[in-house]
């Protein structure tokens, strides 16, 4: 089906500019001071990586983990268990640990065993969101002319992993066309997120389709006009730079968008290197 660590790297991307939207969405009320750093090294000189961890105002952690299967849910807990505890242990404060299951995992283990005590994280299950409800409250405001929230662009890219009545493609497809009609930097991302989902949902003619409705939002414009402009060759060495420096593509994803090679994507990244 796809790598879902893929499917990890871009939700981390939107956590991490949505960060205060998708936590109202999920239903967690918390004031954040401030990011904190998420690798810890354990006694054994290891590097641990956790996904996303913020100091609360009431003086104690939250800590965020992105979750795409379920078929090591043991060794999952285990970890989470031990970012709470090196964490808690160098901070000297308190952690809670929020997992946030999506591709349509329900209803997971989140207690752990570990002999005189037990360690829970407690679970938000992305499925129980409904898409349909995401695309009738938000097409209801193109229509009256009202602009898109923070929060209305963060459901909007999560829509892929919701539940709903449409496929994941048809969800995908729907979401770049409803961001469409956007002419912001933020529907951009929204448009880089849904693609990447695609890429790791689709394939074949599937993700085709996806790959032309994205040609035909602002991004694919953008790359069409620039070529008109300036001449191909230039016009697509200019695309790929702009697509590099927002940081939201892979080399394969800008390969694709813009109709060269993924070793002609890394050429150009060098030569802008060199020059600079």
């Amino acid at each position: 089906m796809g790598n879902t660590k893929h499917e990890d790297a871009i939700m981390k991307m939107g956590f991490d500019y949505f960060r205060d939207n998708i936590v109202k969405m999920l239903g967690i009320d918390y004031e954040f001071l401030e990011s904190a750093p998420t690798e810890l090294v354990d006694l054994k000189i290891y590097s641990l990586y956790m996904d996303f961890t913020f100091l609360t105002t009431q003086g104690f952690y939250v800590h965020f983990e992105f979750q795409t299967t379920d078929d090591k849910i043991i060794a999952d807990l285990r970890r989470f268990r031990a970012y709470e505890a090196l964490y808690s242990h160098n901070k000297g404060k308190n952690v809670i640990t929020y997992v946030i299951y999506s591709g349509g995992i329900k209803n997971v283990q989140t207690q752990l065993d570990c002999g005189a005590s037990t360690y829970r994280v407690i679970p938000i299950y992305l499925t129980e969101k409904d898409a349909d409800k995401v695309f009738a409250r938000l097409q209801e405001k193109q229509e009256k002319g009202e602009p898109f929230t923070e929060e209305d662009f963060a459901e909007l890219s999560l829509t892929p992993l919701m539940s709903g009545s449409l496929s994941r493609k048809d969800t995908i497809k729907k979401g770049i066309l409803v961001v469409k009609q956007d002419k912001t930097d933020t529907s951009e991302k929204v448009t880089a997120m849904l693609y990447t989902l695609a890429e790791k949902f689709l394939t074949g003619a599937e993700l085709e389709e996806i790959k032309e409705a994205v040609r035909m939002t602002r991004l694919g414009e953008m790359i069409m006009e620039d070529g008109r402009k300036e001449g191909l060759e230039t016009g697509r060495r200019k695309i790929v730079l702009n697509m590099l420096s927002k940081k939201q593509f892979s080399y394969e994803q800008i390969a694709e968008l813009v109709d060269i090679s993924t070793e002609k994507v890394k050429e150009i990244e060098r030569e802008a290197l060199v020059e600079n």
